[in-house]
């Protein structure tokens, strides 16, 4: 029994390696790699078809791949009638690797050499998922001239935390980087996949893209996300909340905060501060700003496509 769990193991190694050495050498780059930091490329894609208006820019949430295709169902209909751009962050998607701490002044950094460096004009509304909201809020602080709105997806807030979570250690990483690193080089991952398809546990299917896309995407989970980066990004998140607690956008600064109604609830059953007063509390001063909720999960960018960009639209013809 030994002797075949081995083998099987053997194969399911061999063959992973070679389909994903396969699949990274046809992969289809949409955007440019730009270097940032003198060091490393990071992934931009950009359309600028329209003139007189922000760019908006598309970023994702932690672990989650590359915001060209985890985010496609928002920002595709949204180039009908705006200049968007995506960006991949350091050790994510299409883009290189770092070995520099995942802190809030870091991401926004790059971002802002990214966006830059791919020649992305702003002024920029931030558009952003998840743990991308914190990262929002450093680049609006640190480039607020340079930024017309945000619009949270479900973003993560400072002070979103029980208060019990900010005591003692809060470096502790993910333990997500000596596991999950040896289930993909082993093929394990990929045998997953195999056998529950789009429901994966790991690495589920964006129903919004073709199958061919979401080959792609999968490709850039199983091979490409840098799980020990994402280990560090997980470390940091506390430190990183911590860091913007009591600020809040610039009123010169119209925000938008998609909220999704499972996180609502679910948040409110796990003792945790209440998910719309957390955002009504960065939200800025503005009187464009608002604070909406729709029906769907975390993923509300992919569960409820149509309403979300609605609410964009809405958010950005109140607010030209």
């Amino acid at each position: 029994m030994l002797a075949v769990v081995v083998a099987l193991l053997g194969i399911s190694t061999g063959v992973n390696q070679a389909a994903n050495a396969i699949g990274l050498a046809r992969l289809d780059v949409p955007g440019e790699l730009v270097e940032v930091d003198g060091q490393a490329r990071m992934h931009v894609y950009s359309r600028a078809e329209h003139s007189g208006g922000p760019t908006l820019v598309f970023l994702i949430g932690q672990g989650l791949g590359s915001a060209y295709y985890k985010l496609k169902g928002v920002w595709e209909p949204l180039a009908e009638d705006f200049d968007i751009a995506t960006v991949d962050y350091l050790g994510y998607g299409f883009s290189d690797t770092t070995a520099k701490e995942r802190s809030n002044e870091n991401v926004a950094t790059e971002i802002h050499a990214a966006l830059h460096g791919a020649g992305v004009a702003g002024p920029y509304v931030l558009v952003a998922h998840s743990i991308g909201g914190l990262y929002a809020m450093k680049f609006a602080e640190l480039y607020s001239d340079e930024v017309a709105g945000f619009v949270g997806l479900d973003s993560s807030a400072p002070g979103q935390m029980a208060p019990g979570e900010y005591e003692g250690d809060l470096s502790q990483d993910g333990g997500l980087h000596p596991i999950m690193t040896v289930l993909r080089f082993m093929g394990v991952v990929r045998v997953e996949r195999w056998i529950n398809g789009d429901d994966s546990i790991w690495l589920p299917a964006n129903p919004l893209l073709d199958e061919a896309e979401q080959d792609q995407d999968w490709l850039l989970g199983n091979a490409k996300l840098d799980l020990r980066l994402l280990d560090d990004e997980v470390s940091w998140f506390l430190r990183n909340d911590l860091a913007l607690q009591g600020q809040r956008f610039d009123a010169a600064i119209p925000t938008l905060m998609v909220l999704a109604q499972e996180t609502v609830e679910a948040v409110r059953e796990f003792g945790m501060p209440d998910w719309v007063e957390v955002h009504r509390a960065v939200a800025s001063e503005h009187p464009q700003s608002r604070v909406v909720t729709l029906d769907g999960s975390h993923w509300i960018h992919q569960d409820a496509p149509g309403q979300v960009v609605g609410q964009i639209r809405q958010f950005l013809a109140a607010t030209r």
